[in-house]
């Protein structure tokens, strides 16, 4: 047997056992394999052999050619064996060649590791982390202790991968919260049971209400609630509602169910708060009621403006939910909440109310009173009759719209002669017609009468009227045909004066005054404003009475003869057929007054038409102690001037 001499090389691959994975074992002799024989073994176990001569080669010493688990390359010198472990073994194996052939014969070796894979470590050893959203996370190692070499990859949340041992996280977001898992993955298998969690912290982020009111509108005494809020916040918030008066709280995210009030209306505030931050939700709580609490400005009933003035400064307020319009209704109207007349006029005087009105309801104010102050006007209604020698009558009827009242002064004179005054107050009852008797006055003598009438805003004058008096000597030596026919003509100047300003009564009211106040106190009748007439004759006798009643039919307002007056006179209670009573004279020195009055009748018998009559009371026909006075010749009647 020839000499032994080394293999040149024994090499393994893989370079691991693992049970199942062929190893294959060559054996680099160097110099020529033929007629040579080559062992190989694992420690000490015996694996097979190889013969090759100069074309084939055989496996362990027969004729049997090699199988698919030995070959033979003559042209590098190489003999190879190939060997399967059926497991993987405890430990690792050392592999030897033992060659023997022409040129000598040698045994090299070589040491296979096993297959490992071992449980990875992680560092830093910290298994949980708390990262605020937006922060980063330090570097994290995964150290594997495996053979062959493991493949390193960290898988997370949402289809986090990363190749490579180390772990690094910056500007976090909520999406990176979870466990993130270091796998070491090799021929053994895979090792992903090492993880670490993280945690990305954050302040309430998604707020919602149930139901998702945002603008809630409300009557009031009707409910709202309960409200359900929530939040997503890492970590876990605490939840707080606020009520409108940012006074009362509640803890816990639900808003309880509760009666709504006035006081309700405003915002509901859901508070959320973590470590991290405050968010909140808003619901906006509208409560509808209507118009209450009506107030004017300034305070008071009454308001006074001067006629043609903008009448602008009594505003209407009111509490409403939804808002509320306003309407002035009175002798005019205003459509906004502040009474707004522009150029007042006189017919605007009166009552006015604020009515207020919303889509819930309607209410309406106290009543205040305008009182418009006018300057005097003109009296052109006026009668002048001079009825004695040194006496004259006057009759107007005075504007009764003008506020305040006027107060009149006759002023009187003749051709040649200073102006003189005959000063007049109003009464406090504002008649509706006047009567003035200005004595003192010159016979035969022609004066121009002139009516002024004034109040505190100015004054205005009326036109001028003219008279005559009477000559003194007509005034002695009256027969009694003359006293006849003075009694007629005082009878007929006394109607006539009646029916006059009973008819410019009656149109001066349909223009002025408003039909459905009552005129005087008395809605049905224009005929009970009359106060006093009186007639004055002679300057050193009485006046001329009327000793029968004068009755006045069809005066009511809406009746079917407006306005007639039977001027007739009745009968007097002996049946005389006459159509006067004799009117006889009351001396001046009587202690009688020196005429009567005409007078109305009382409130209370406004509507019984027997009472619809002026009369002279305690009128006595008185007889002369002259005897029959020497007959007069009867003038004809003087023309009033007006």
């Amino acid at each position: 047997m020839k000499g032994h001499v080394s293999c040149r090389n024994l090499t393994a691959s893989p370079n691991y056992l693992h049970g199942g994975t062929q190893l294959t074992l060559t054996c680099d002799v160097g110099d020529s394999i033929v007629n040579s024989t080559a062992t190989f073994r694992r420690n000490l176990e015996e694996l097979g052999s190889i013969q090759s001569d100069i074309n084939n080669c055989y496996v362990n010493s027969s004729s049997t050619l090699c199988p698919s688990t030995c070959s033979c390359d003559e042209n590098n010198n190489l003999m190879i064996w190939k060997y399967t472990p059926s497991s993987t073994p405890s430990s690792d194996q050392i592999f030897y060649c033992d060659f023997i052939g022409d040129s000598g014969s040698f045994t090299t070796s070589t040491t296979v590791k096993r297959a490992v894979l071992q449980l990875p470590t992680i560092s830093p050893s910290t298994s949980s982390y708390n990262v605020t959203i937006g922060g980063q996370l330090p570097p994290i190692k995964c150290t594997e202790a495996c053979w062959p070499a493991c493949n390193v990859k960290w898988t997370g949340p949402n289809g986090f991968s990363l190749n490579g041992d180390t772990l690094k996280l910056a500007n976090i977001q909520k999406t990176h919260s979870g466990q993130y898992r270091c796998r070491v993955e090799n021929v053994v298998g895979y090792n992903n049971i090492q993880f670490i969690t993280v945690t990305v912290q954050y302040g309430p982020d998604t707020m919602a209400l149930d139901p998702a009111y945002s603008i809630i509108e409300r009557r009031e005494g009707s409910s709202i609630g309960p409200l359900n809020c929530s939040a997503d916040c890492e970590p876990v918030c605490n939840f707080e509602w606020i009520y409108p008066d940012g006074q009362k709280k509640v803890v816990g995210n639900i808003l309880p169910q509760h009666i709504l009030q006035k006081k309700n209306d405003g915002q509901y505030k859901c508070k959320a708060s973590n470590k991290i931050g405050t968010d909140e939700k808003i619901v906006t709580v509208t409560v509808t009621y209507p118009p209450e609490n009506i107030r004017l400005s300034p305070a008071g009933n009454e308001f006074v403006a001067n006629e043609f003035s903008n009448f602008n400064y009594v505003t209407c307020l009111a509490d409403c939910v939804p808002s509320c319009t306003y309407q002035w209704t009175g002798p005019t109207s205003s459509s906004t909440n502040q009474l707004q007349i522009n150029s007042i006029r006189r017919t605007a005087a009166g009552s006015y109310k604020c009515t207020v009105r919303n889509e819930i309801g309607t209410d309406v104010s106290s009543n205040i009173n305008v009182i418009v102050y006018t300057r005097p006007t003109q009296v052109n209604k006026m009668t002048v009759v001079c009825t004695g020698s040194t006496t004259a009558s006057i009759a107007w009827i005075p504007d009764k719209t003008v506020v305040p009242g006027e107060n009149f002064t006759v002023k009187y004179k003749t051709n040649t002669g200073q102006i003189q005054l005959f000063p007049f107050e109003e009464p406090s009852t504002r008649d509706d017609i006047y009567l003035l008797q200005v004595d003192s006055l010159a016979p035969s003598t022609k004066y121009t009468f002139t009516l002024e009438s004034k109040n505190g805003l100015g004054r205005a004058e009326s036109n001028e009227y003219t008279c005559t008096t009477m000559a003194a000597s007509e005034e002695s030596g009256v027969s009694g045909a003359l006293i006849g026919g003075v009694v007629l003509i005082s009878i007929a100047l006394l109607l006539i004066i009646i029916v006059i300003a009973l008819i410019l009564l009656r149109k001066f009211r349909i223009l002025t005054t408003d039909l459905s106040s009552p005129p005087c106190g008395c809605p049905n009748c224009i005929t009970t404003c009359i106060q006093r007439i009186a007639r004055l004759s002679k300057k050193d006798e009485g006046p001329y009475m009327n000793t029968v009643h004068t009755n006045y039919v069809n005066t009511t307002i809406n009746g079917p003869e407006e306005g007639n007056v039977n001027t007739e006179v009745t009968n007097d209670d002996n049946g005389s057929d006459k159509p006067y009573d004799d009117l006889v004279r009351r001396t001046s020195n009587s202690s009688e007054k020196p005429y009567d009055n005409l007078h109305m009748s009382p409130t209370g018998t406004q509507n019984d038409p027997s009472s619809h009559y002026a009369n002279y009371e305690n009128v006595n026909k008185m007889k002369k102690k002259k005897e029959k006075p020497p007959p007069v010749k009867q003038k004809p009647k003087k023309k009033l001037n007006s």
